[in-house]
């Protein structure tokens, strides 16, 4: 990408000859020699518009005022800009070119649907870099240690001097204002270019064949792995400092500074001192094995060339490079020996690794200039793979945590077993209390028929008491110890085991007896549930409260819904079926005493009389017990019924709380995310394999 056009001295002189000029701006942008004279002019032109304004109504005007610069001024050669990125960051072209549209796009679309899994900040520079066929190629010289960014920016001015040329006053003003703190960014460009100030990086322009050559421009800053607080054995994370290294900028409130990510091609740590050895002795080996980061150890020269090296990085010797270049210039008749000195410096050697993947590098003439920098190229291949790598540990650790978090299978299947015993228990004591209840108890001897004239009231009480002493009561009291494990392994919460499904549906229970059900099946179609709404449960049923208080405690209450429905339900209806038969039996018995006194007033048949009235007697008295008796059985097979219905309601909803709780999954989000991040990089990597393949 070609540099931004600069603003030099004849551009200014042009645009002073313009008719109208803002005096404010003139003033804070002017800085030459004559500027004094320039503002005197300027308050003398707002005097004469002020006394114009009294006199005359407010119109449009242009001054005819003209301002010349001295030809003598001199205009500093170097400034801070006013943006942190350079043309490959800003003011970007509107067009791409052809051959990098596909890839462009998708970069585009996986900053989009990918902003979480790759640094914003590298592939905005890597597509900033396909918006031209040329793309500016930016390198860092990191400073490490105290004295890292002083000799960093030696490095950066013997890396950039012409050997052809003699020793230039740029070359003195890079090593000055380094007290500022601020970032140094050093372009091509001409000395006289005045780029405007900026307070985090300063500017300079220089007409050094090296960065023309390699359309390079290179960043000079320090660094230390603890201002991002990076770990130092961290390789991916200290890869990512040094490509994208931040910057310091000061903050105005309580003198504090903040941090500015500027992204790079490539770095190049420079060692000096003995803290910067050991700061780089705690990086790790590998550091600088890949195409990005390199190592400058600023050492002294050996005195005989020497293949060997510092591993893990380059060693150059700016004081020998330094004294190399001023020999050269100084007896040309002696290059070639000065030249070899300038390669034992190490300093050529680091040039070339900086411009080896430039396609207009002379090491690589071989490349066509519409062909994708290498550069470029690894920037993007880097980015991919990080993401990709940041997808597949985002969703490793996301299962991972699910996993972790789910209950083991070892505890479910103890769990599962914890369920069978007390199923089987629970039957065991339907069969043995509740049989024992319903037959040989005392309660249910005083519901027989013949108590029926004279202590009807006990059906309810018999009835009740059997319901709520032998009805499942002990299968109740461990279904809550085991509602307890399983709330203590985290496989339901106290709501979940408390809204199990509740055994309302008693119809299939009608088949015992029909005649006990016929009555109170208008009452069993109401689900057990509702007997919390006690006002809707008054209105319906039209009874009295609950005789005994519905527990709430944190365990299935489908037991007691179906113990408190039966109480409602079906004893009322057994006491009513009781009423009715004794009601019956009664009308019977006293309709055979009218017939048979009617008949012995007729006929003054003492015997005839006596006849109807046994027969009615004993007719009435029979079916009163064998209705009543049918009774009782029919209301013993529902309660059986009930219980039976009940536990396997409960075991049924316990086992699915175990098999399906307790466990973590994925979130949906999370996965489409994935899902749509992969295929972003996909897309991107066949668009950068394609460019690759039409080379």
């Amino acid at each position: 990408m070609p540099p931004r056009l600069p603003l030099t001295a004849r551009h200014l002189q042009a645009a002073i000859k313009e008719p109208y000029i803002c005096s404010s701006c003139l003033a804070k942008s002017a800085t030459w020699n004559g500027a004094r004279g320039i503002a005197r002019t300027s308050r003398q032109r707002e005097d004469r518009d002020v006394q114009a304004k009294r006199t005359t109504p407010l119109r449009p005007r242009l001054s005819t005022t003209t301002f010349r610069v001295p030809k003598t001024a001199s205009i500093r050669n170097y400034a801070t800009n006013d943006s942190l990125a350079s043309t490959t960051a800003v003011n970007a072209p509107t067009t791409v070119p052809e051959p990098y549209r596909d890839l462009y796009n998708a970069l585009l679309a996986l900053q989009e649907q990918a902003s979480s899994y790759v640094d914003l900040s590298r592939l905005q520079l890597a597509t900033r870099s396909l918006e031209s066929n040329n793309a500016v190629i930016r390198v860092a010289l990191l400073g490490l240690g105290s004295k890292g960014a002083l000799a960093a920016r030696r490095l950066a001015g013997v890396l950039l001097s012409d050997i052809l040329s003699d020793d230039e006053p740029w070359q003195r003003e890079i090593l000055e204002g380094i007290e500022d703190g601020r970032s140094l960014l050093l372009r091509y460009g001409d000395a006289e270019d005045v780029p405007r100030s900026n307070a985090l990086v300063r500017t300079m322009h220089i007409p050094s064949p090296f960065l023309r050559t390699h359309n390079m421009e290179i960043l000079i800053t320090g660094f230390s792995p603890g201002a991002g607080d990076v770990p130092s054995s961290d390789v991916a994370a200290l890869e990512d400092a040094l490509l994208v290294p931040p910057l310091t900028t000061p903050n105005s409130a309580g003198g504090r500074v903040a941090f500015v990510r500027y992204p790079v091609h490539k770095a190049v740590l420079v060692v000096d001192g003995i803290a910067g050895a050991v700061e780089y002795g705690r990086f790790p080996v590998d550091l600088t094995e890949g195409p990005f980061i390199n190592a400058a150890i600023c050492v002294s020269a050996p005195p005989t060339p020497s293949e060997g090296g510092v591993p893990g990085g380059r060693t150059v010797d700016v004081d020998l490079a330094n004294q190399a270049l001023e020999h050269f210039r100084s007896h040309k008749a002696e290059g070639a020996q000065h030249l070899q000195e300038l390669d034992r410096s190490g300093v050529p050697a680091l040039g070339e690794w900086m411009a080896s993947t430039n396609p207009n590098s002379p090491a690589d003439k071989s490349r066509s200039t519409t062909d994708l920098n290498p550069a470029v190229g690894n920037l993007i291949s880097s980015i991919l793979a990080n993401a990709s790598t940041s997808i597949a540990v985002s969703e490793d650790s996301e299962r991972t945590l699910a996993t972790a978090n789910t209950v083991s299978e070892h505890q479910r299947k103890a769990l599962q077993g914890a369920i069978s015993r007390w199923s089987a228990e629970a039957h065991s004591d339907l069969q043995r209390n509740l049989d024992t209840a319903l037959h040989d108890s005392n309660a249910w001897r005083r519901t027989v028929w013949w108590r029926l004239f004279w202590r009807i009231d006990d059906v309810t009480v018999s009835a009740s008491d059997i319901i709520r002493s032998s009805w499942l009561t002990e299968s109740e009291q461990r279904l809550a110890f085991l509602s307890g494990r399983i709330f203590d392994a985290g496989l339901a919460t106290e709501a979940q085991l408390i809204g199990t499904p509740v055994a309302a549906n008693h119809e299939d229970a009608q088949s015992a007896k029909p005649d006990v059900t016929a009555e109170a099946g208008t009452a069993r179609l109401k689900a057990a549930a509702e007997l919390e709404r006690a006002g809707r449960l008054l209105t319906r049923l039209q009874l009295q409260p609950p005789p005994i208080p519905l527990t709430r405690g944190p365990w299935p209450q489908a037991i007691n819904f179906s113990r408190a429905y039966m109480l409602h339900a079906l004893v009322p209806a057994l006491h009513r079926k009781a009423q009715t038969l004794l009601v019956s039996a009664l009308t019977t018995i006293g309709g055979s005493a009218a017939l048979s006194a009617w008949l012995f007033v007729a006929t003054a048949g003492v015997y005839e009389a006596g006849a109807v009235f046994a027969l009615g007697f004993v007719w009435s008295l029979r079916r009163l017990q064998k209705k009543w008796e049918g009774e009782r059985e029919g209301f013993a097979a529902i309660v059986r019924e009930d219980a039976r219905r009940v536990l396997m309601e409960v075991e049924e909803a316990l086992r699915g709380i175990v098999d399906g709780g307790g466990r973590v999954r994925v979130r949906g989000e999370d996965e489409r995310s994935w899902r749509e991040a992969r295929g972003a990089v996909e897309r991107c990597q066949a668009a950068l394999e394609k460019i690759k393949a039409e080379r």
